[in-house]
Parts: C-alpha cells; structure tokens; sequence
C-alpha cells in the first residue's frame, strides 16, 4: 500500500517535459544513474529480447502491467509469463526516457518516455507500434536501480 500511495504521489506532480531534480548532488548522481540504467534496460531488449531484459531489470516485487492482462506480481511471475516463446523473433522494442524524477532520499524515482516496438502482422507484413510507459524505480542494496512497478499503453506514431 506504502508503494501505491508513493506511485500516486510521483504522477500527481506536474513537472515540464524534460524536468530533472537538481536539488543535491547526491540526487543528481543517483537520478542520472537511474536514467542510465532505463537506457542500458532499452539497449538490452533491442540486443537480447524484451523478455530478458525486462526479467533482468526487476525488483524482487515488481509489478509488470500490460493493457488487456492482468498484472504480473513479483519475479517468479514474471519469469514465467516472460518464458513463453515469442510469436516472432522479429520482435524488437525500444523506448527513450524523457521526463525523470527522483526522491530527496534518492532511492526512489521514476521514468516516463515513448516506447517503440517492430514486429510482423499477423500475415507477416512488417510494423511499428508506438507507445508510452512509465517505470518506477527502487534503489537496491548494492545501490543499482531496478524497477519495481512499469506499464504503458500504445498511442499515435509520436510527432518530435
């Protein structure tokens, strides 16, 4: 419950796109290596399958929300539903991060962007579907990032 409220808390500020907290150094250190790390999660699914990428950047408790399906809870899940075979190996999604923000404490935060995804149709005719997502970021341990909550939804082809 303490997450969902803090998940509520970060979407209700209304920041311009674009906004980095630059309130400390520390923040700003752990905010540019949250960013970083949304990048590497994106090269990852580009260069070794979505499935791998999205099991390797998880929290132990994550949440995965994808539109139509119920939400995935935790890493045993997600491994399983990610085990399936893809459709295609064509398959090739891709997103880029534009608005981000970190906690003063610098151990939560969260991304938002436009996400991309190849594919084939069902006849085989190649596509693009486009999109937006937004990840919420925890802080580990060992002070890497890993996301514990993200989703999206497809939109119009992005004008920029």
């Amino acid at each position: 419950m303490k997450i969902l409220y803090i998940i509520i808390m970060l979407l209700s500020v209304d920041f311009p796109i674009g906004y980095f907290n630059n309130s400390s150094i520390k923040n700003d250190n752990d905010l540019e290596n949250m960013i970083q790390t949304d990048k590497e999660f994106s090269r990852m699914s580009e260069e070794k399958g979505f499935p791998e990428a999205f099991i390797h950047y998880a929290d132990e408790n994550v949440i995965k929300m994808n539109p139509g399906s119920p939400a995935i809870i935790g890493i045993d899940e997600l491994k399983k539903v990610y085990s399936e075979p893809l459709p295609n190996d064509k398959i090739k999604l891709k997103w880029e991060p534009y608005k981000a923000e970190i906690s003063t404490s610098g151990d939560l935060g969260f991304t938002f962007g436009n996400w991309e995804m190849n594919t084939l149709t069902k006849t085989g005719a190649d596509t693009v579907i486009y999109g937006v997502y937004v990840s919420i970021w925890k802080k580990q341990k060992d002070g890497s990032w890993k996301y514990i909550l993200d989703g999206g939804n497809t939109t119009p082809k992005p004008e920029n």
